[in-house]
């Protein structure tokens, strides 16, 4: 086989494995040493797992020559973002003062129904503290560029997870979603991400940051590799991802989603569209007010991850708070003057906007809109913490309206700009419609390619 085994989708080394081109040793040794050559592999990592990786390739070999078959993933490098529990080792969740916690004693549900599809486990990356920031960066722990240009940032909070696909430093990634943080990084860097219907996967052996909206999600090159991890994820049998209607509608709402968009966004969210009626999808361009509503429920009440946040970690936060990201504790301990009634309030209003949504679509199969409203800041402008908070708050505007919906949504690569930026398009479906999602996204790509 004349391509470099990091270079291949997931699909594409399962085929190799089984026609006895590749071995999985030899691809997990060769993303190892992909890692330690590269100039940000320390950064998109914040430790590798080696010597389980070449354990839990050596088990994928020796089943290949018992003729024992798992699943596409035997055999599979994959990354995992540093806030799931992994047996033996620390789990951070990108805050350094966690370092001194005890190693994990096992594997949370999800890393153990990924390993046992086969799936190798090459290390654990860098996100940002506690999961709470869109921008990706990590005072403490570094942080990784965009792989499309490593002055800009790399989304976040899945910031390792993402940039590791997109540069070749693992076949896919686990990251978690809680306002965006599948589909920021995916979109920065390129590659495709899926969160996940609430529920769906287990969040148990999670550092959590909101209980109410924290889910787990797929990272992959394509939208096929992004269904295999999903449905492993999800303790699911593997199936094919089957195909979409051919007749579809999509609605694509002006309100929130296409405000403020920065040219180039703009730009390519357009000839996306395009793309897409010429695949056969009835585009709708309206006004959806409820989203106006859902827009502004945490500047009325507080946010869900805030008050949650706080909770879980007030004593760390007052006590060591010094020693964390400064921005992220300014953020959480904003709720402190919130009231318990905005808490509640702000449930009750969430639910009565999520029970309105798609029954309201009737007819429609999925919402389409740019994952982000603006381009990935360089790093170096966000030393300024106005402009920090600024940027953040536009980047996970409007992914974070899908997590309120509780709704599956992807992020699937919907073009580059003249600078080589990549801007995603997020493709939102009902929940539990995450093979909707992932097939439209397919066919969307798969147009691009042929």
């Amino acid at each position: 086989m004349a391509a470099e085994p990091t270079s291949l989708t997931v699909l594409s080394l399962a085929r190799a494995y089984r026609a006895g081109e590749l071995d999985p040793v030899d691809v997990t040794e060769a993303y190892l040493r992909a890692i330690r050559e590269h100039p940000q592999g320390s950064l998109v990592y914040r430790c590798t797992t080696e010597e389980r990786a070449l354990r839990q390739a050596e088990e994928a070999s020796r089943r290949f020559r018992a003729g024992i078959d798992t699943g596409p993933l035997q055999g599979v490098p994959i990354a995992v973002k540093d806030l799931l529990d992994m047996e033996g080792e620390v789990t951070t969740a990108g805050a350094k003062v966690f370092l001194d916690r005890p190693p994990a004693t096992e594997d949370a549900p999800v890393l153990a129904r990924l390993d046992a599809a086969g799936a190798t486990f090459l290390g654990r990356t860098t996100m940002t503290e506690l999961a709470y920031s869109g921008i990706g960066i990590n005072p403490h722990f570094g942080t990784p560029g965009c792989a499309r240009d490593p002055e800009r940032v790399p989304g976040g909070s899945s910031s390792g997870s993402g940039v590791a696909v997109a540069a070749g430093l693992a076949a896919a990634a686990v990251g978690s979603d809680t306002g965006g943080s599948v589909r920021i990084p995916a979109s920065v860097n390129g590659i495709v991400g899926l969160k996940t219907t609430d529920g769906r996967i287990p969040t148990e052996g999670a550092a959590p940051l909101s209980t109410t909206l924290d889910t787990l999600g797929p990272m992959a090159r394509t939208a096929d590799d992004a269904w295999v991890l999903f449905q492993a994820m999800a303790a699911e049998p593997f199936r094919e991802l089957p195909e979409p209607a051919e007749r579809l509608v999509a609605l694509a709402p002006t309100t929130v989603l296409q405000e403020d968009l920065e040219g180039p966004v703009a730009d390519v969210f357009r000839s996306a569209l395009a793309r897409l009626e010429r695949l056969g999808v009835e585009v709708r361009e309206v006004a959806m007010p409820v989203l106006a509503e859902l827009n502004q429920l945490h500047g009325r009440f507080g946010s869900f991850a805030s008050a949650e946040a706080f909770a879980l970690y007030e004593d760390v936060l007052t006590q060591r708070g010094d020693a964390m990201d400064p921005r992220v504790v300014h953020r959480i301990l904003q709720v402190r003057d919130r009231s318990v009634a905005d808490y509640i309030r702000l449930g009750y209003a969430r639910e009565a906007l999520r029970q309105r949504f798609w029954p309201e679509l009737a007819g429609v199969d999925a919402i389409v809109a740019p994952t982000l409203p603006i381009l990935p800041p360089r790093i170096a402008d966000l030393e300024d913490d106005e402009a920090y908070y600024r940027a953040n708050g536009r980047i996970l505007r409007n992914t974070t309206l899908f997590n309120l919906l509780a709704s599956p949504a992807v992020s699937v690569p919907g073009g580059d700009t003249a600078e080589g930026l990549s801007v995603g398009l997020m493709i939102a479906t009902r929940p539990g419609e995450e093979a909707l999602a992932l097939g439209i996204a397919r066919r969307f790509a798969d147009a691009a390619s042929g």
